[in-house]
């Protein structure tokens, strides 16, 4: 049997299925063949669930990608259907959506239970002194659970990293600041390490004037710190300091800069999908050229 008549089969029998659930079904073929049948194929559908924003590839030359990248994309945020199934599409997608935003919200939970973790007087430098916004998966409802191991402690957590960036006024007393980065690391090993919340809580505390510095968007770290705060979301703090932050992204022109990144990076995801469909049949992610196509180098050990 042919691999689209295996997907046809599968999904004529369980409905609509994102690409790992497909890959799941079909071990025997590799996630490049199934990504490639169902996007060239004239009966099988593909509808993609996710909201894309920008990232840099770091270790490969700062290249502009999109996140989801190809795969994950394909893997998670992505529902295979047949061109008959479209009652069961809608129901399906609306399904997908909320499993995200529920995932979302679980870790914005898990965010906000690190700040309320910090000792009263460490609370009020943060309400007095700082702001804390999330970005990434969170910030765009797209937080997932696919499993994955920690590089360094070998134990699995639950895909999505929380991230939390912590902003410091000219007037944080720096002790306190001190003690919160303390503690903060402190909840970080426990998410890590108790099983029952196995969440990467990344977090960076800086003053403002290192912030304001970064939004001129110069080199690959300022671009990075300048692109989070563009995609973030308040969570605690002073509002008029986020408020300045953003007034200043935007009158400095990073916030166009951001968005004309973006820009490049979509027409860029168009030309990549024409490499992949062009690829050999036998092509594998094993293969680094392959694998650079399909996603970007930081989630390699995810896709082992």
């Amino acid at each position: 049997m042919t691999i689209a008549a295996e997907i046809q089969k599968i999904l004529e029998k369980h409905g609509p299925q994102t690409g790992s659930q497909l890959s799941e079904k079909l071990p025997q073929f590799t996630d490049i063949a199934l990504w490639r049948q169902c996007y060239s194929s004239s009966n099988i559908r593909v509808s993609n669930c996710a909201r894309y924003y920008l990232r840099y590839d770091i270790t490969r030359g700062n290249q502009l990608r999109l996140s989801p990248s190809i795969l994950r994309d394909f893997l998670t945020f992505s529902l295979i259907y047949l061109s008959d199934q479209m009652v069961e599409i809608v129901e399906a997608g609306t399904r997908l959506a909320n499993q995200f935003r529920t995932v979302s919200l679980k870790k914005l939970s898990w965010a906000r239970e690190a700040l309320l973790q910090l000792d009263d007087d460490l609370q009020q430098v943060l309400y007095d002194h700082c702001v804390v916004f999330l970005s990434g998966d969170i910030a765009y409802y797209l937080a997932h659970e696919t499993k994955r191991n920690h590089s360094q402690l070998g134990v699995e957590i639950n895909g999505s990293d929380i991230d939390i960036v912590v902003v410091t006024n000219r007037g944080a007393p720096p002790d306190k600041i001190a003690q919160i980065e303390s503690q903060l690391l402190t909840t970080k090993k426990i998410y890590l390490t108790t099983p029952n919340i196995a969440e990467e809580l990344d977090f960076i505390v800086k003053p403002i004037d290192t912030m304001l510095e970064q939004l001129n968007y110069g080199d690959i770290h300022q671009k990075i710190a300048s692109k989070i705060l563009y995609e973030s979301y308040f969570l605690m703090g002073r509002v008029d300091i986020y408020q300045n932050l953003m007034k200043h992204l935007k009158m400095s022109g990073t916030w166009g800069k951001i968005e004309r990144d973006f820009e490049t990076a979509l027409g860029q995801r168009q030309d990549t999908i024409g490499k992949i469909l062009a690829l050999a049949p036998d092509a594998s992610t094993d293969d680094p050229e392959v694998a650079s196509l399909f996603f970007a180098s930081k989630e390699r050990l995810e896709f082992r």
